[in-house]
């Protein structure tokens, strides 16, 4: 009887929890996923019993759009109208919009096409647009619009060529805008496209291409063919191009090779200055000792930010504090006043005897939550300061926030684990939203434990304060077990997560890293055989605990090869070993802090401030104790 009773009042509990608002939106939940499952088993009648059940439900609208896009093919144009006149206002009805532009242009049903298409960033739309129109007749206007889409540096979709010819039989493309184009091409590093485009010229226009060509291979040995010496506004082109090409890797030659042309060519003011700005670059980031000089050089037309910023970066790499000083009073306004000057200010101050104005400067940036901030602090042997001010909301406000529907649909669709889906309803719930309604949605996100949404949508508002929410703790457990198991700072692994994925567990790079922390396939892959851990293909990398581990373990391999040293493990981490390996000084050793700066890449620099910045506030936020910046940055040596 002890039993039965139990029995029925746990039945009872699980029919009342079913009946409350959350349990009732729970339950939907399954039925949704049961309903996609059913659709893509192809149970028809399943998926048609679930559906009508939940026609209530925020996310009725997408059981309907895949039902529609497995059967596009075969759907009339009212029906998909009617689709998207229902859902005009949510995500789907853009995708379903787009997939029903993709299926007519294949088609080729122009008419039916120019009825549904509204303006897209899609080319191959734009393309499918552009010939529609041509078939109805719209030729001058069409044309004009496929010249735009035509005259880049680089390849359009194939959707496109039937356009591209009909701009080709016309009178529109000249030999001028052949050319205008092919330099684009060179310039956007296109050698093929520009032989492939240069089929349509003269013969002689040809050869010309063809030597550009070979100057864009071969630049040293283009640099002495007989054509070279001629001084023809081509040849001067071309010669550019060669010397930019070899400028890339090698500035001593570019530089010689420079000094030969520029004597027996006549390059205007211009492409002088550019040419030397190009070679100074790249002298300033491979630690030319000409660096310094070459900079000093480059004209003032020429003098863009970067070229300013890194004559202060040579001067720093050099220890010159006097010329530290003189090339950060040559930046613009705003650039000096970035804390990445200020700090470097104070230190030249200080190294040039002006230790009050060091001191005052020092002071300000102390009290700042940053990179800066902490190196500053650690200079005057001060407490950091982490200025946590939370967002201050109003819970109806809240409530009111959250019944949007496309924040509840973007809530729904997240914790069903459509995470791609449930982003792009949240894009564009908050595209319009003011900066006090950014902040309540920051905080909804954060409840939710949706931290990567929580993370942007503050920075959104501009809201930088509140650390519990920037800096969230999740898979506090893993990350825990994966730093005593690898001998790691928890606070380091939180600062590579945040910096790499910012807790997006789904994230996915351009280039194909995966994951927390953003690990390459063959990194993963070798990893875990050193590791002796069943490696389960790609995928697995998108499980958090699996992706921790093995970050973690790379993480680990890193800081033993540079003697653990997190500022070289996080640069290798985001450049790779091999690129840190030939950035490490060739003589004697040198401080952390101008080594980072001094990082060719600005990627890699910011990421490395970045992961040690982080790492503090992490640590912070452990409640533990706060390890000082400055001991997270041994010297860096020679080698390792």
């Amino acid at each position: 009887m002890q039993y039965r009773s139990r029995g029925i009042l746990l039945l009872l509990l699980l029919l009342v929890t079913a009946t409350t608002p959350a349990g009732l939106r729970e339950r939907q939940r399954e039925q949704f996923l049961d309903a996609e499952s059913a659709l893509r088993n192809g149970d028809s009648a399943r998926f048609e019993r679930l559906k009508a059940q939940l026609r209530d439900y925020p996310l009725y609208g997408y059981l309907e759009y895949w039902q529609l896009r497995r059967r596009l093919g075969k759907a009339g144009a009212d029906e998909v109208q009617d689709f998207l006149e229902r859902y005009a206002d949510q995500p789907i009805g853009e995708r379903l919009r787009v997939a029903w532009l993709q299926r007519l242009g294949k088609r080729k049903d122009w008419s039916t096409y120019l009825r549904f298409y509204q303006p897209q960033e899609s080319v191959t739309l734009q393309c499918y647009q552009i010939r529609a129109r041509l078939q109805r007749g719209d030729r001058e206007a069409a044309l004009k619009d496929a010249l735009g889409l035509w005259l880049v540096g680089h390849s359009q979709p194939d959707a496109c060529d039937p356009a591209f010819d009909q701009l080709y039989a016309s009178s529109l493309i000249t030999s001028e805008l052949l050319w205008q184009r092919i330099r684009l091409a060179f310039a956007n590093q296109k050698s093929s496209l520009a032989g492939y485009l240069a089929r349509r010229l003269s013969a002689a226009d040809r050869t010309w291409v063809k030597r550009w060509q070979y100057a864009h291979r071969r630049p040293t040995a283009a640099l002495s063919k007989e054509w070279a010496q001629e001084d023809t506004p081509l040849v001067r082109e071309i010669l550019l191009h060669a010397i930019g090409r070899l400028a890339r890797y090698k500035p001593e030659q570019a530089w010689k090779h420079w000094q030969e042309i520029e004597a027996s060519h006549e390059f205007d003011a211009s492409r002088r200055g550019k040419i030397l700005r190009r070679i100074a670059l790249s002298a300033a980031r491979r630690n030319h000792p000409r660096a310094a000089e070459w900079l000093a050089a480059v004209p003032p037309q020429q003098a863009d930010s970067e070229v300013r910023q890194w004559r202060v970066r040579t001067a720093l790499f050099d220890q010159d504090w006097e010329r530290v000083l003189h090339w950060i009073d040559e930046l613009s306004p705003v650039e000096r006043n970035a804390e990445v000057w200020q700090y470097w200010r104070a230190r030249a101050l200080e190294a040039d005897g002006h230790g009050g104005d060091a001191f005052t400067l020092f002071s300000q940036l102390s009290g700042e939550r940053s990179y800066y901030g902490f190196l500053a602090a650690d200079h005057l042997e001060r407490s950091y300061r982490m200025n946590d001010v939370r967002i201050r909301f109003d819970n109806a406000e809240l409530q009111e926030l959250e019944r949007l529907p496309g924040i509840e649909r973007a809530r729904e669709l997240y914790l069903a684990g459509k995470r791609t889906e449930a982003r792009r309803e949240w894009f564009q719930a908050t595209a319009a939203l003011p900066t006090e309604k950014l902040r309540l949605a920051a905080i909804l996100a954060s409840r939710w434990g949706w931290h990567d949404r929580a993370i942007i949508t503050a920075a959104q508002a501009r809201y930088w304060t509140d650390l519990k929410l920037r800096f969230p703790l999740p898979h506090r457990d893993s990350i825990l077990a994966n730093a005593q198991r690898y001998d790691l700072d928890p606070a380091l692994i939180y600062g590579v997560i945040r910096q790499e994925s910012a807790f997006m567990e789904d994230a996915r790079s351009a280039v194909g890293a995966l994951g927390l922390m953003q690990l390459m396939p063959a990194t993963g892959r070798q990893t875990a055989r050193a590791l002796k851990i069943r490696y389960r293909g790609t995928q697995s990398l998108l499980r958090s605990d699996h992706n921790i581990r093995l970050g973690s373990a790379y993480l680990n391999r890193l800081l033993q090869r540079y003697n653990g040293s997190p500022v070289l493990a996080a640069a290798a981490y985001n450049a790779g070993p091999h690129r840190v390996s030939r950035w490490l000084p060739e003589k004697t050793g040198l401080s952390a802090a101008l080594w980072v700066e001094h990082i060719p890449f600005r990627e890699t620099r910011r990421y490395v401030k970045r992961v040690l910045s982080y790492a503090t506030i992490f640590e912070w936020r452990l409640q533990r104790a706060v390890t000082r910046l400055s001991q997270r940055m041994p010297t860096i040596r020679q080698r390792y």
